[in-house]
């Protein structure tokens, strides 16, 4: 009881510092992000904080997964630093003794993890984008005063609005430059929207092009009912931000290869979580007369290189390359593996 008790213990107090510290470095790291793109208006000053919220959730799964592996490892390291393995070793426990407590500090968080990664992260993403998109329509409709013209920050275009009526703007003028080439477009209605990757676009109704060389009397002359303009591409993740934000039973009942990967993602994560808490334990042995921690190092890299290579399968099973009744099992059952070889050597070893 002493033993397990102590050990869960001193394990709760090294997560709850090391989730503090993880969740501060990815809230420094998303913020300087969104500040970025609401300096370029690709995102609304107003959303920066929401965003962050929705951000958060998003990455709590990677959070605490990566919260119970450092966790693990680094009170187990302490005690074989400290001789205090030695002491459980002489008072008759083995390292197979500490799978109970490591489990009982770990699954009720993989529980945990598995709830955001199949439920709570796939609505953070779907919210998140679709308040992007509404604070950035209201922003562009504020930013832009009637009767002013904008240059865009890259100085390739020049925008005019002479009044907004119902959230859209009427009478709009937007001169683009491309290469030699000028454009000028005349519309009586226009407005901003978000497409399903997250590209910005302006689309525009019932106006005209003209487009030509400056300085010559030769131009080309276009009317249109409806057109729309690109402002700024969006990202291109392994999954488009629509399948990243699809629940988890629509994945589960569809057959695109795109979904299959993804939800393979979903599962991939409490499944790694739970494979490298134990991982951590054969992986936390330290020679206290070597001095050095160059357990450290082979624990960090296969805690990464786990995750890397769920990443290339997810590529793959995205791509086809595999198959989607065969996921990432394999690469699971492989990891699960070199866990139980990580025992047996650490077994032998103690008994020499």
């Amino acid at each position: 009881m002493l033993f397990r008790k102590s050990l869960i213990q001193e394990m709760s107090w090294v997560a709850l510092g090391a989730f503090f510290v993880l969740l501060m470095l990815i809230m420094t790291t998303q913020i300087v992000r969104l500040l970025g793109q609401a300096a370029i208006g690709a995102l609304a000053s107003s959303a920066v904080w929401a965003m962050m919220g929705f951000a958060a959730v998003r990455y709590l799964p990677i959070l605490l997964s990566l919260m119970l592996f450092f966790s693990i490892l680094a009170v187990l390291t302490r005690l074989w630093k400290d001789h205090e393995m030695v002491i459980w070793f002489v008072s008759g426990r083995s390292i197979h003794n500490f799978i109970r407590p490591v489990l009982e500090f770990t699954l009720p968080v993989v529980i945990l993890i598995a709830l955001l990664s199949l439920v709570l992260s796939p609505w953070a993403l779907e919210k998140g984008q679709e308040y992007k998109e509404k604070s950035l329509s209201r922003q562009e409709v504020t930013q832009v005063a009637p009767g002013v013209f904008r240059e865009s920050p890259a100085a390739d275009r020049v925008y005019f609005v002479e009044n907004f009526s119902g959230g859209n703007g009427n009478n709009v003028f937007v001169q683009v430059r491309r290469d030699d080439k000028l454009t000028v477009i005349l519309a009586e209605k226009g407005g901003l929207y978000l497409d399903s990757d997250g590209s910005r676009w302006l689309w525009l109704a019932k106006g005209k092009s003209y487009e030509g060389l400056p300085g010559t009397a030769s131009y080309e002359m276009l009317e249109f009912e409806n057109a729309r303009l690109r402002i700024e591409a969006g990202e291109n993740p392994r999954s488009s931000p629509s399948t990243q934000a699809t629940s988890t039973m629509a994945l589960w009942n569809s057959s695109l290869p795109e979904h299959k990967a993804e939800l393979a993602w979903r599962l991939a994560i409490p499944i790694s979580a739970l494979i490298l808490s134990l991982a951590a334990i054969p992986l936390a042995f330290f020679n206290p007369r070597g001095g050095r921690a160059s357990n450290l190092l082979v624990a960090v890299f296969s805690y990464f290189f786990y995750y890397n290579c769920i990443n290339i399968a997810q590529a793959w099973l995205s791509d086809g390359k595999v198959p989607a009744m065969l996921g990432m099992w394999p690469l699971h059952a492989a990891a699960l593996l070199i866990t139980l070889g990580l025992f047996a050597w650490r077994s032998k070893l103690r008994g020499h």
